[in-house]
């Protein structure tokens, strides 16, 4: 009996103090200190856990306001508080989440609002064993330039995005997340392989892992993952970003052969001069199947692209302009490369040289984008492709418009990093592109044309 009450006295003791050992090691406390600052005076608002609506911000009085000499609006951000941005915010990060560990987490309201929560922010109340912050982000885009060097022996930053999928982020690192959300009008984001895209995750430094089900793929720098709605996770591929949706017009019978409906390329057709008749408004703009730009005279049948035509026959005596436009609509600001590509090529071009301010270009490519936020004026910026021998001299550029001379009926690469153009360098939003032909008589021929963006 005695050895019975020992033992029990014991195990009592024993478990007691493994208890007691448990809750030192493992008792958690939230962190204050965390703040919301919104960059933008409209469309950033803060919803508390339970709350029906959110909250607009607005400047705290005197001490209350965290950043008092700062032009942001602060206000403080507690565990369960979620914050929204709205589309009408503008470009560029319009919030940021900056976290007492020196963690910044910005917000973009490009293209439909983002949604993002701090679930849990927490470290270990007894030691320096612990630290974990939980976010949920239920939609938009989100880049994430967590802290390094750290106190905490382990600290773990996660971002769930359902119940199934979440993505652990290393300390130190720089990430970007993208959270598509459907918007009438647009097309559906989707994988490279074409299905519904869940989430994507992009890595300039550090490294990230994806979490799904028993699965967890690694992400490494320059790299970018995607998961489909139905739960595959796609291998990482570069991270770079196509920004032309059907730049091979492959999609050219599947979207009404670019008229009404359309949701890539559209055509239009602009009179260059008053009362114009019919048959002076003839002027088309086609696809055909021929040999790629690479090996143009020698083919078979298996390696044809498609091409995009514009023709306009001779004998016109006033201008007309044919071509095709894609709205873009596309937040760029994250962008430090933007760059341009497509074949061109002019078989026909009646009258030497283009005219005053590019009127007789046979292919103008417009670009039509805003600096920095939405209450800006359109600018534009054009480069005019133009047939020309060794023997003329070459059209000097300029404000707005870049002259490209080509010799004729031969195949051209144009390859612009827009970026170190000074007229577009710093813009933020690009909403359309253009590609055109103007003049009284032309026949010329793009395919391939591509915008990249990189990070």
């Amino acid at each position: 009996m005695l050895l019975v009450f020992f033992g029990t006295f014991c195990t009592i003791v024993a478990s007691s103090v493994w208890l007691g050992w448990r809750y030192y090691t493992t008792a958690t406390m939230p962190v204050l200190g965390a703040v919301l600052r919104s960059h933008v005076n409209t469309g950033v608002v803060i919803q508390s856990r339970g709350q029906l609506s959110p909250s607009s911000l607005e400047r705290l009085p005197g001490q209350r306001d965290p950043c008092p000499e700062s032009r942001d609006i602060c206000v403080p951000l507690s565990e369960g508080e979620s914050v929204k941005s709205r589309r009408e915010a503008g470009y560029g990060p319009v919030a940021s989440m900056v976290l007492p560990d020196e963690t910044h987490i910005q917000l973009w309201a490009s293209p439909t609002g983002a949604d993002l929560t701090l679930e849990r922010y927490q470290v270990s109340q007894w030691n320096n064993n612990h630290q974990e912050v939980v976010l949920f982000q239920r939609s938009g885009y989100a880049r994430f330039d967590l802290a390094d060097h750290q106190p905490y022996q382990h600290v773990d930053y996660t971002v769930q995005i359902d119940t199934a999928t979440s993505i652990d982020l290393v300390p130190g690192g720089s990430y970007s997340v993208y959270v598509p959300s459907d918007e009438a009008g647009h097309l559906p984001a989707v994988t490279a392989d074409g299905r519904s895209l869940l989430v994507e995750v992009a890595v300039r430094k550090g490294q990230a892992y994806v979490v799904r089900g028993q699965r967890r793929v690694a992400i490494r720098p320059g790299e970018k993952l995607q998961v489909s709605t139905n739960g595959s996770i796609d291998p990482p591929i570069p991270a770079v970003w196509e920004l032309i949706a059907d730049s091979g017009f492959t999609q050219y019978r599947q979207q009404n052969m670019y008229h009404e409906g359309s949701l890539t390329w559209r055509q239009y057709w602009n009179e260059n001069a008053p009362d114009l008749t019919d048959d002076e408004k003839k002027a088309s703009f086609s696809i055909i199947r021929a040999c790629r730009p690479e090996t143009p005279d020698l083919c078979t049948a298996e390696d044809q692209v498609f091409i995009g035509q514009f023709r306009r026959d001779g004998g016109q005596t006033r201008p007309f302009t044919t071509g095709i436009f894609q709205e873009l609509d596309v937040d760029v600001s994250e962008y430090t490369s933007l760059r341009l590509k497509g074949w061109v090529r002019v078989l026909e071009q009646s009258i030497p040289g283009t005219g005053a301010q590019g009127s007789e270009c046979p292919i103008m490519i417009q670009l039509i984008y805003k600096p920095t936020s939405p209450t800006d004026q359109e600018q534009q910026r054009y480069i005019c492709v133009y047939s020309t021998t060794n023997g003329e001299k070459q059209l000097p550029d300029l404000q707005v418009i870049r002259y490209r001379p080509v010799p004729p009926y031969t195949w051209y690469q144009i390859d612009i990093e827009l970026r170190g153009d000074t007229l577009i360098k710093q813009a933020r939003y690009l909403q359309t592109i253009r590609i055109e032909a103007r003049g009284h008589d032309y026949l010329a021929e793009v395919t391939g044309f591509s915008m990249v963006g990189q990070q």
